[in-house]
């Protein structure tokens, strides 16, 4: 009974720091969210969509109505389930993302404080000096570092798994062993980043507990019941963690050893705080991104502290095995440097690769130094008489609070249930036919704007898939219709892009006004848009905002199939207008080499292929990656040259439509097929008859002949 009073009494504690921690989010969770309107207002969208799903019976679950036409779009980012199983209620009840997103952000540091006390009181035996861990592990500055990131803010699962591996390694009760296992489970359901670094803290207990001379539980059983435990969790993670690895495979989706140095740890990382934090006075620089890694003067003296313990009967072991956790946790959080196997792990691990953040680590570290100032509270306290005890408790405390006071700045978020003229434009949309949508203005995924994400809310609701969307990885279409050098910001070309997005089953465009920085460029879009009448089936216009329900494509004829055999480069010659030593990289067979003009598209490029013999060239292709979508020729003319030198046209016009096709086709190659009429060719001419903003780029140039 007094331990259950004792830890309610902690439950109390926590759950008041937590609402002082966000202050003064309690006043309108549901209007305002803390950490800007990126990755939390993601993060709102995805847990609104896990409880729809989850009231469905997970049909259709990871294909969310965003990043049209991609499959598996949910999987795009962290798909958050371990924390949906919490939130899907509150979605439920409510009907309002913001108010669910803001449980589970002021849920994190509840979970957090409780969860360590739970361990640190099992550990070292004094509710005190556990509440007072738990409130360092609670208010660490690094949440305000990671307040936008809720995935990371959930690593309060790990006191509550390793206290549950503590109680199974002690007594060998499968029942906990379960216990370690579920909470393994939800864990890295609700961070991918978590499927990972746990292991470290989890296979530093389990080796030194069987390092031990004489551990409580025989060392082959813990063995077996340990490769149960993981195989469990193996089948339980493999149907999710399959789609992800698919998504990789088929789109490329990879993470560059190169990007880790910048996202690691460095020492003097763990002495900067984020924007917002307690510099004790100017003492402690602000830091930037990933490198705000300081976890407060308190935890790390009495970590400290607790760490001399450990030569006091029965911690040795405890203490030891924290200390190791610790070391490991700074070790391998400097990303792949000389000294670390971060590098081996990246290469060897199946999906370590995925993780581009080693600084992350931190969130392990935090749990270490928070246990071993759990030793160092019990310690000091447990020489004090208990007045002068809780007297020094409640100034750590406060100081501990004083630390971690986080300052958070808040956004005030959309009201969907709002009555505005956008409001009722989505309602026509949802009483529409089936089919998917583009919002206007559409951006791309580095040039984030809020609207994006309303987007994505607004889709929850009229039940349409959008080709915007806000994600981890990219949609070529989008960064296609969303950079500066798309082709509905360069005039001419929105009637060809309604043809290719009708191709792609895009049945409705929606037109923002307020989305634009320029009400010129708006009304030159809706302008070109109403222009292609042959393309628009039904057109309204409320203050603000435009819609259009476009046509259906006409059924393409029947492609006529031809014979035809591929030309080998070696036996024709090439040369171009400009960058000629690139030449060999259009038939290198590598997508990732380009050939390219250097300079913004003029209407003078070309590239001339000479022939040995005349030549019937039946098909052209142009083949780009990803990071060249935007350098297509803002018009293509294809002459074919006879051995007289006499010329003709054997194509000429706009690309866009093809290209809008090719990528939805073939993401990674984007190939865009031209078919030529019969020819006799001795020089085929490739030319880009037009001006553009962006050069122009080919990876790799394929070409055909009729036999």
């Amino acid at each position: 009974m007094r331990q259950r009073r004792a830890a309610l009494l902690a439950l109390a504690v926590f759950v008041a720091a937590a609402i002082l921690a966000t202050w003064p989010l309690i006043l309108r969770p549901g209007r305002a969210m803390a950490g800007g309107p990126g990755d939390p207002m993601l993060v709102t969208v995805v847990l609104a969509w896990d409880a729809d799903r989850f009231a469905h019976g997970l049909r259709g679950f990871w294909d969310a109505p965003w990043l049209f036409p991609h499959r598996d779009s949910i999987a795009y980012s962290e798909h958050l389930i371990g924390v949906a199983l919490f939130t899907a209620p509150v979605q439920w009840i409510t009907d309002n993302p913001v108010l669910t997103y803001n449980a589970a952000y002021i849920g994190s540091y509840v979970l957090a404080g409780f969860g360590m006390f739970l361990l640190a009181r099992a550990l070292w035996g004094r509710a005190d000096a556990a509440i007072l861990a738990g409130l360092a592990f609670e208010l660490t500055p690094y949440r305000l570092a990671q307040s936008s990131h809720l995935q990371v803010l959930m690593n309060g699962w790990m006191p509550i798994g390793l206290l549950a591996l503590h109680r199974y390694l002690e007594s060998g009760s499968r029942r906990w062993l379960a216990a370690f296992t579920v909470v393994f489970i939800v864990l890295g359901l609700s961070n991918g980043y978590y499927l990972y670094f746990f292991l470290l803290p989890v296979a530093a207990l389990v080796f030194v507990e069987m390092a031990q001379r004489s551990p409580a539980v025989p060392r082959g059983r813990i063995a077996l019941d340990m490769t149960a435990a993981g195989l469990v969790i193996a089948a339980a993670i493999a149907p999710i963690a399959f789609v992800y690895y698919r998504l990789q495979r088929d789109h490329g989706f990879t993470r560059s050893i190169d990007e880790l140095p910048g996202l690691s740890a460095r020492f003097a990382d763990y002495f900067h705080v984020a924007s917002g934090g307690w510099t004790w006075w100017g003492l402690l620089p602000i830091g930037v991104g990933e490198h705000e890694l300081f976890h407060g003067f308190v935890v790390l003296a009495f970590a400290a502290i607790g760490a001399g313990t450990i030569r006091q009967h029965g911690r040795t072991r405890l203490v030891a095995t924290y200390l190791l956790i610790a070391a490991l946790a700074l070790w391998l959080a400097m990303g792949p440097a000389p000294a670390t196997p971060y590098g081996a792990l990246f290469k060897l691990l199946p999906g370590f690769s995925a993780l581009r953040v080693p600084a992350r680590l931190s969130a392990v570290l935090i749990v270490a130094l928070a246990v071993l100032a759990g030793a160092g509270f019990a310690s000091l306290l447990a020489r004090l008489p208990k007045r002068a005890a809780a007297i020094v408790a409640m100034i750590l405390g406060a100081t501990i609070i004083l630390e971690g006071q986080h300052g958070i700045w808040l956004v005030g978020t959309p009201d969907l249930k709002d009555r505005s003229w956008d409001t009722v434009a989505y309602e026509w949309l949802r009483s529409s036919p089936p089919g998917a949508v583009l919002e206007l203005n559409v951006t791309q995924l580095d040039d984030l704007k809020p609207f994006t994400l309303v987007y994505e809310l607004r889709a929850l609701r009229h039940r349409h898939p959008i080709v915007n969307g806000y994600a981890a990885w990219t949609s070529s279409l989008q960064e296609l219709l969303g950079a500066a050098g798309s082709p509905l910001r360069e005039p001419g070309h929105v009637a060809d892009t309604l043809r290719g997005l009708r191709g792609v089953g895009v049945r409705y465009v929606l037109l923002h006004e307020g989305t634009f920085a320029s009400r010129g460029e708006a009304g030159r879009i809706v302008s070109e848009i109403r222009s292609a009448r042959d393309q628009i089936a039904e057109e309204h216009q409320w203050p603000g905002i435009w819609t259009w329900r476009l046509t259906n494509i006409e059924a393409a004829p029947a492609a006529v199939s031809e014979d035809l055999r591929p030309l080998d480069p070696a036996t024709f010659a090439v040369s171009a207008s400009g960058h000629e030593d690139r030449l060999p990289l259009l038939f290198d067979g590598d997508i990732d080499t380009r050939w390219l003009s250097g300079d913004p598209q003029d209407g003078g490029e070309w590239i001339e292929i000479r022939f040995p013999r005349p030549v019937d060239v039946g098909r052209v292709q142009l083949e780009t990656a990803p990071r060249s979508v935007v350098d297509y020729p803002r018009r293509l003319a294809i002459d074919s040259l006879d051995e007289s030198r006499a010329a003709r046209n054997l194509f000429d016009g706009a690309v866009v439509e093809r290209l809008i096709t090719a990528i939805v086709a073939d993401e990674q190659r984007a190939p865009i097929a031209i078919g030529l009429p019969r020819n006799r060719t001795s020089t085929l001419r490739i030319r880009q008859a037009a001006r553009g903003s962006n050069w122009w780029s080919i990876h790799e140039l394929r070409l055909w002949e009729r036999p």
